[in-house]
């Protein structure tokens, strides 16, 4: 069983499956890639070459004039070759079709030193295709059925005037690195990875990459049933279309950590297929929604050896709309979520039968307005929600309660423990609606400080100053507890969570211990 442990610092330590993990990016990094770089031969591309077969390209005297033709002369004999694109922008005018044991690399993704690979604006083009069946002769790199592929320090693009579908495209293929590529100015995605295996693709950027609407929206990347993949150090940045920010799908053992996704419309990360095994998003800043709903009880990750379907934690989420549902097998901790839009729905349950589990905990979630739970229809089954510090806003008369159901046939075993939750002293909070009081029977709400709260149930505590500093960075130092005398220390219940002293804490952090801070998503390594 992948299990997931933590520290008495109350931040998660590496699960197994991260281990397992690190285990594989070591391996393909000393044995794959190789550790001095060496290479059977190694071939050139540079502007005044010539697309020449009489021509060897193994030095700049002989070099080839395109990526595609150095591809179709490389050899397939199962040997490590490598590729050099040297500084200069290159009009690419067909798709280049690398081998196996093939490492591409130029001189630099930016600036008059870069290796630039663009589109040409007679690139052909389907008018429509199946949204995910990206034609390959429609990228500037595409391969199947390819092992230990590497491509490096260049960028890839298309005029905006003439954006092509997308940058890379690749297929039932194993062990691929891509690190350092800038993708900007494609029509549907700017890297797709399609059953693909032992994936680490990091520090590169995309920029404009999901332009255009094939019945769905692409994203900046796609990728479909990937095993075992390394997605990280990546910046995002669309502004134009509604395309998303990472669009994926039937995961095993992926990792999206440490990435900066900032996009006009659409969803930030979403992943809504049945199936998804051991998929954690840590560490990443997201403006917009994590989408990851399966209507109906999607396939339990323990027959698999995970824990978890994902585990969403220590990020920074702004989106007001920040977690879409159900998902079964969920945990969402750690994280700050800051609401920065209307219509506050910090986890939802759109429609379906849902037994869950989900596990909500040790989050700070400011400015929540219409609620910190909300379903519309279905049935949402054991929710565990422990130890957040939520802040309500003044939300108007868009205000909603803090538990957002109705009916009380839509929902069983929800259980809200060590909860700090403070409203706008402009606005108190209910729970639950006034008229809906009988869906309290339905959930187990104590041993939470609500502050500025209304009905609140018995077995709770109230309008209690919680005695928090109030000052420096947020979400900590700012939201942590004064000192041992502050009111939440040690008011809580115990839940099988881990804790100092002789009781939990109310709240997302636990006094004595080191609390998590916000962490600068690195820049790409350039």
């Amino acid at each position: 069983m992948h299990h997931m442990t933590r520290s008495t610092s109350l931040i998660v330590d590496t699960p197994a499956s991260r281990r397992l993990f690190q285990s594989f990016v070591f391996f393909i990094i000393m044995v794959v890639f190789g550790t001095s770089s060496v290479f059977a031969e190694k071939y050139h591309v540079q502007m005044n070459g010539r697309d020449d077969p009489a021509r060897d390209g193994k030095t700049w005297e002989t070099a080839w004039a395109s990526l595609a033709f150095a591809c179709e002369q490389t050899p397939a004999d199962g040997q490590p070759h490598q590729i050099v694109i040297r500084t200069g922008t290159y009009h690419v005018t067909r798709t280049a079709f690398p081998k196996s044991n093939t490492t591409i690399v130029g001189e630099g993704a930016r600036g008059k030193k870069g290796s630039h690979l663009i589109a040409s604006n007679t690139w052909k083009l389907s008018e429509e295709f199946k949204p995910d069946q990206p034609p390959a002769q429609e990228h500037v790199i595409a391969f199947r059925d390819k092992e230990n592929i590497a491509i490096r320090k260049l960028s890839i693009s298309s005029n905006p005037e003439h954006r092509i579908t997308g940058g890379i495209w690749a297929t039932a293929s194993k062990g691929l690195k891509i690190e350092q590529v800038a993708f900007k100015d494609f029509r549907w995605n700017g890297i797709y990875l399609n059953v693909c295996q032992e994936i680490d693709l990091g520090h590169c950027q995309f920029e404009d990459c999901s332009t255009n609407k094939m019945r769905h929206w692409g994203g900046h990347i796609r990728s479909r049933y990937l095993t075992n993949a390394n997605i990280h150090h990546n910046r995002i940045k669309g502004r134009t279309g509604g395309g998303y920010g990472y669009k994926a799908g039937g995961h095993t053992n992926a990792r999206i950590h440490h990435n900066f996704i900032d996009i006009k419309g659409g969803f930030g990360i979403e992943s809504a297929h049945e199936n998804e095994y051991g998929v954690e998003i840590d560490h990443n800043w997201i403006n917009q929604c994590i989408s990851i709903p399966k209507g109906g009880q999607a396939a339990d990750p323990n027959t698999r050896e995970f824990e978890y379907s994902f585990w969403i934690h220590h990020n920074f989420l702004s989106h007001s709309y920040t977690i879409e549902g159900p998902r079964n097998h969920l945990i969402f901790e750690h994280n700050y979520v800051n609401t920065s839009s209307p219509n506050g729905r910090v986890y939802t349950h759109h429609g379906g039968i849902n037994h869950g589990p989900v596990t909500i905990r040790y989050n700070v979630i400011e400015n929540v307005d219409r609620a910190l739970i909300w379903m519309n229809n279905g049935l949402a089954e054991n929710i565990f929600v422990y130890n957040n510090s939520i802040f309500c806003a003044d939300a108007g008369n868009r205000t909603g309660t803090l538990l957002g159901v109705s009916k009380p046939e839509r929902l069983n075993n929800w259980v809200f423990k060590n909860n700090l939750v403070i409203a706008a002293w402009s606005q108190p909070r209910r729970i639950v609606w006034k008229e809906h009081a009988e869906i309290l029977a339905k959930m187990d709400v104590k041993h939470n400080l609500f502050v500025n709260c209304l009905a609140v149930p018995q077995g709770n505590l109230e309008n209690e100053d919680p005695g928090l500093i109030r000052e420096g960075q947020k979400p900590s130092p700012f939201w942590t507890s004064k000192d041992a005398e502050s009111f939440v220390v040690d008011r809580g219940v115990n839940v099988g969570l881990p804790f100092e002293g002789e009781k939990p804490d109310i709240g997302a952090f636990e006094f004595g211990v080191e609390p998590w801070k916000l962490e600068n998503i690195p820049q790409p390594r350039w």
